[in-house]
């Protein structure tokens, strides 16, 4: 790893409160890692309150890392001393602030019978994270780091999963949009009865104006500031970046929207799981406005 920092991707609002953040990696027809694993490599994900966290050993000792795909792999400066500072740059939703780090060589990482070896690595205070959820949180365990292991997240089974054969992130989308592909039609339309099967229960959609947690919040925000102007609604999506972690699929997308009283054009995030039925739903979202001076109305799309 070099020693200039890469910007370091935290969702910091949902690091904190949700631990669930959209991972950007391989391209629509890129491959990713499927599941044709040895059952005892599989490392359990344990919780901090709600959050998920994986046991590693640093130098020989345990330490607790909070997992993240969202973000790159940041220690707690709390836990680990030494090092000399540096400046990186932290980006959320809101921009990109500086802030000082230390830089931290670690002789041997180890998670399940992976080993990773010499890494230089960032450290900054992340004890409201620790606060946030009543434990012990000694770092961040990203995308950078997950990749170089080979490993995915399997969140139902709440196991991280060593690599296997590879498998066509492509056909996962489009076995995804098949079984979704009702929902734009829906949404412009105002059909809230047919919508809402494409969200899960458990949903969380965060917007720059709000977060909504389940089902029926999620369609009173929709009904709210969209319904009401049904038919005349337009909304595209484009995707880009795909990856499958388990009976998740992650993806970013670029969208528009149109209603009778604004134009808004905006990034998003998202992640879809696979029910018991072959279903897929939205379970995770994250929307922001491209531009938000243009926009007139405090709105953001689903999809």
């Amino acid at each position: 790893m070099s020693k200039s920092f890469p910007r370091v991707r935290v969702f910091l609002k949902a690091v904190t409160f949700a631990a669930i953040a959209v991972l950007l990696g391989a391209s629509l027809s890129g491959p990713v890692r499927a599941q044709t694993h040895d059952p005892k490599d599989e490392i359990p994900i344990e919780r901090c309150d709600r959050l998920p966290v994986v046991v590693m050993k640093v130098a020989g000792q345990s330490r607790r890392f909070l997992l993240d795909t969202g973000a790159t792999t940041i220690l707690n400066l709390k836990s680990f001393t030494s090092g000399e500072s540096k400046q990186i740059h932290v980006e959320s939703w809101s921009g990109s602030a500086a802030t000082s780090a230390r830089e931290v060589s670690l002789p041997e990482v180890e998670l399940g019978t992976h080993k990773l070896h010499d890494l230089k690595l960032p450290a900054i205070d992340l004890s409201p994270i620790g606060k946030a959820c009543g434990g012990q949180i000694d770092g961040i365990l990203g995308v950078d780091l997950l990749d170089q292991m080979g490993m995915t997240i399997d969140l139902k089974r709440r196991v991280a999963v060593p690599a296997g054969e590879p498998v066509d992130s492509a056909g996962a989308y489009a076995d995804m949009e098949e079984s979704m592909g009702f929902c734009i039609d829906a949404f412009n339309v105002g059909n809230a009865k047919k919508i809402v099967d494409c969200f899960d229960p458990d949903i969380v959609l965060y917007t720059p104006h709000g977060e909504f947690h389940g089902r029926d919040e999620v369609m009173r925000y929709l009904t709210d500031r969209y319904f009401k102007f049904a038919p005349k609604l337009r909304y595209d999506m484009k995707p880009h970046d795909v990856r499958v972690f388990g009976d998740a699929l992650w993806y970013s997308y670029d969208y528009e929207i149109d209603t009778p009283v604004d134009h808004m054009a905006g990034h998003g995030m998202s992640m879809c799981r696979k029910g018991a039925d072959g279903r897929w739903r939205i379970l995770n979202m994250h929307n922001s406005l491209r531009e938000p001076a243009a926009a007139t109305t405090t709105t953001e799309p689903v999809h």
